[in-house]
This record gives C-alpha cells, structure tokens and sequence, in this order.
C-alpha cells in the first residue's frame, strides 16, 4: 500500500525531527490544507509517539484531522468508529475527492453494496473505514480486521463509552474488547466534551 515516496511509508514517522516535520506537511498538504489549526500538531505527535490518546477539542475544531493525517502516515487501514451516519458519508466523500481510499459501512447500504466494501477492505485496498460501533463489533467485520494491518483506531463520540452513552449505544461497551484483538495498534478517543468523571470512565473502558 505504501513506497518509500509515499507518506504513508514507515520513514515519515521516524524520530528524525526534520523528516517528520515534512511529512506532517505532506500529509496536510495532501488533505487539502495550509496550515494546523492551534492544538492539532501537538494532537497528532503525542499520538504518534506515545500510542493512545484523548482528545477533547470542541465542536469544529479539527478534530477529524487528528486521525486522518497518521492515517496517511501508517501502513494499513485505520478504523474510524463514529455514530453519525451522515458525518461519515461526509468525510468519505471529502476523502475520495482528493484521491484517498476511503470507505464506510452503514445500516443504509444494501447487501450487494456492503459486499464489495468489505472484499476492498479485506484486500488491503483502503486506507480509512468509517464504521457505526455496531459494524464494529459484527463477528464477520472483526475476522477481516485481524487479517489485516490496522494502525490506528479512533473512537470519534468517546464520551458515549460512558455514563449515559452506552445507554442508547450500547456497542459502545464492546469497543475496548475489540481493542484488545489489535494490541499493537494506536488508538485516539476523540470527544468534545467530557468532565474528569467521564475521561476517567473512557480512559478505562479503552484501555
């Protein structure tokens, strides 16, 4: 899935200060923007560097970027878990119009439709799948996950992991069970807003 010229090759991570400051910058540029918004650098190199992180920014911060850009940085496919049907289809649409391999599973699709997604996923053909938590814990979807190299999961709405959440999401709870198929892959849990009681509940539940 990756060369040595693409970003998403291992060389764009390395510790060397000036080659991760340009592939930040490639992959940025590649994702159709100019500059980092403040918090956003500093977001993406804590994950990089040390493996799991919350991040919690408000309502239009950037957050999505947080994720897109290791995305383009680590070999693999990374799982996107979101509960909004709409904003996935969204930011797939905006992915596919600047060339990247993006993809979503949704209750919406038909069988035929949601057939192929999977054959591109478990062929190694997309960088990013967006999925409902309830996606995410389907026996057949986790068999193709542990058959591929999975990098990075972000868990977008982590405040659902607790208190009330879980409640109407109750896939939620079954997140942290399918982390622990995939130990050696980042993970990024991403809310805008949550008091301690509910980070501390998240930074559990997650691992």
């Amino acid at each position: 899935m990756a060369d040595e010229t693409d970003p998403g090759s291992a060389h764009a991570i390395a510790d060397d200060p000036a080659g991760r400051d340009a592939a930040l910058r490639e992959g940025l540029a590649r994702l159709g923007h100019a500059e980092f918004r403040p918090g956003q650098r500093e977001a993406i190199e804590g994950l990089l560097d040390d493996d799991r992180m919350l991040l919690v920014a408000p309502t239009g911060g950037g957050k999505s970027l947080c994720y897109q850009l290791p995305a383009l940085l680590l070999e693999g496919t990374t799982v996107v878990v979101s509960p909004l049907i709409a904003l996935m289809r969204d930011q797939v649409d905006s992915l596919e119009r600047l060339g990247i391999e993006a993809t979503y599973l949704a209750s919406t699709l038909d069988g035929p439709e949601m057939a192929q997604r999977l054959d591109a996923l478990e062929a190694g053909r997309v960088r990013l799948v967006y999925v409902a938590p309830e996606r995410l814990v389907f026996p057949r979807f986790r068999e193709i996950l542990r058959g591929i190299r999975v990098p990075l999961f972000a868990i977008d709405e982590a405040h659902c992991i607790a208190e009330w959440g879980h409640d109407f999401r109750p896939e939620y709870l079954e997140i942290g069970h399918v982390l622990k198929e995939h130990p050696d892959a980042r993970v990024l849990a991403c809310t805008a807003t949550a008091t301690p009681f509910v980070r501390d509940e998240i930074l559990v539940r997650l691992g």
